[in-house]
């Protein structure tokens, strides 16, 4: 039986109280413990970002997609996605089949999108459609796991190569995840061993979590694990909740994250994180929600791979198969990664602290690395305050850009629109060379 904290902390519900703490706490102080905090920078960012969708969207905001996988996938502006599913479509395929298919691709390719590094790149076969080009970090990552995807890699079903099989993942080995993602001494990936780990345990979970991924152990079997929950509402015959993708997701994946995180009752939490400015904030009494007795005071959570699936199968979720109507999305919170944060830290809302700065070019200098940059391992302050922060300034970004724009977007269409793109750019001219964050990640392949 699962404890009641355990429970709280892996909701999608805790992510936005625990780290609204940290964020209130750093508003009342101009700073948390790692981090000066400057709101009125925010005018700046909001104007950055407007700027950015009027070149990309002039004034038709509808049509701002929400933030998601799929996008990446179509780097280059290439429907890989669309044509893939036409092709299915094509073959005489079954609908609910075609959901469970695009459910497996994009599952694998979220779950191999932390950073990559700076040097990493994936050079795109040529083809009819498109010409040979180079891509990095989460865009080449996506390219790279759809044609790993389409050439068979991950499917153990003689009869169908577009799959993805809990067993051909957990028999999966190094030499031919290097291939694949063209990893070699020259074009090297940062956390490869913890990348391949990672997709081995999903591997395992798939297979041990036959419920919700059905007796082939594929993410795609979550698509009719779905189904058994949905209920009738008016004219919608399909209808859950953004807790069910969740919990499903929780549930069949808990297994899959690495050991030395934060562990509650024996049980592994995923991407929960200890920090002493939450332990400060829960302290001086900002804690103003309900947390069940017995959840320790110092954790944050994210969740971050997981918010970042969630994002992106809602839409396949709710365009293909069994075509679901899903409430309450509005649960989700922006996502805690490098280009979100790296946004407010370039324009200055947010600054390290000269004691935390100094600690991460200690580092830095430690491991050798050329860029100058402030370095942390995951579990260091410094990156767990600044994911915190990160998702409370989305929070605040959102209603100044909306007034701007005389609109209400939504927050997963702002961060497509905006914030993580205005990450990106800001980031290629003021770290040319790289085009970088501001502040280093010494990752093991699972966060971020």
């Amino acid at each position: 039986m699962i404890s009641e904290p355990v429970q709280y902390l892996r909701s999608i519900k805790s992510v936005r109280e625990t780290t609204s703490q940290v964020f209130q706490f750093a508003v009342d102080r101009q700073g948390g413990n790692f981090f000066e905090l400057d709101l009125s920078k925010m005018p700046a960012v909001a104007d950055f970002l407007c700027d950015i969708i009027e070149r990309d969207y002039g004034s038709d905001y509808a049509k701002i997609p929400p933030h998601g996988r799929w996008q990446h996938l179509n780097y280059g502006s290439q429907p890989r996605v669309e044509d893939l599913t036409q092709q299915w479509i094509d073959a005489g395929g079954d609908e609910i089949e075609i959901a469970r298919k695009l459910i497996d691709l994009f599952v694998l390719s979220v779950l191999v999108d932390a950073g990559a590094g700076n040097v990493w790149t994936y050079t795109i076969p040529g083809s009819s459609k498109e010409s040979p080009q180079r891509v990095g970090r989460s865009e080449g990552l996506a390219v790279a796991s759809y044609y790993l995807f389409v050439e068979g890699q991950y499917s153990s079903d003689s009869k169908d190569s577009h799959k993805v099989c809990g067993a051909a993942l957990q028999n999966l080995k190094l030499e031919d995840f290097t291939q694949g993602f063209q990893i070699s001494d020259s074009n090297p990936m940062d956390g490869t061993e913890g990348r391949l780990k990672l997709l081995q345990r999903l591997g395992s979970a798939l297979c041990s979590n036959t419920e919700i991924f059905g007796p082939e152990g594929r993410p795609g079997g979550i698509v009719d694990f779905l189904h058994g929950k949905s209920r009738a509402k008016g004219d919608n015959p399909n209808v859950i909740d953004l807790e069910d993708v969740w919990n499903a997701l929780m549930t069949g994946l808990s297994s899959i994250w690495p050991a030395g995180r934060a562990v509650v009752d024996g049980e592994p939490l995923g991407d929960v994180w200890k920090l002493d400015t939450k332990a400060d904030a829960a302290a001086s009494g900002y804690n103003k929600f309900s947390t069940p007795a017995g959840v320790p005071s110092d954790l944050v959570t994210f969740h971050k791979l997981t918010q970042w699936l969630c994002y992106s199968l809602l839409v396949p979720l709710e365009r293909y198969g069994y075509k679901f109507t899903i409430e309450n999305k509005e649960l989700q919170t922006g996502l805690p990664e490098y280009r979100n944060g790296g946004l407010f830290y370039d324009f200055g809302v947010l600054k390290l602290k000269p004691e935390a700065m100094a600690r991460g070019l200690q580092l830095c200098k430690e491991l050798g690395k050329s860029s100058g940059l402030p370095t942390f391992e995951p579990q260091d302050g410094a990156i767990v305050e600044w994911r915190c922060l990160t998702i409370g300034l989305l929070d605040y970004l959102l209603p100044i850009v909306n007034e701007k724009l005389g609109f209400q977007l939504g927050l997963p269409q702002l961060i497509e629109a905006g914030s993580w793109k205005a990450g990106r750019e800001i980031a290629a001219q003021l770290r040319p060379s790289t085009s970088g964050p501001p502040i280093e990640l010494h990752s093991d392949g699972t966060v971020f």
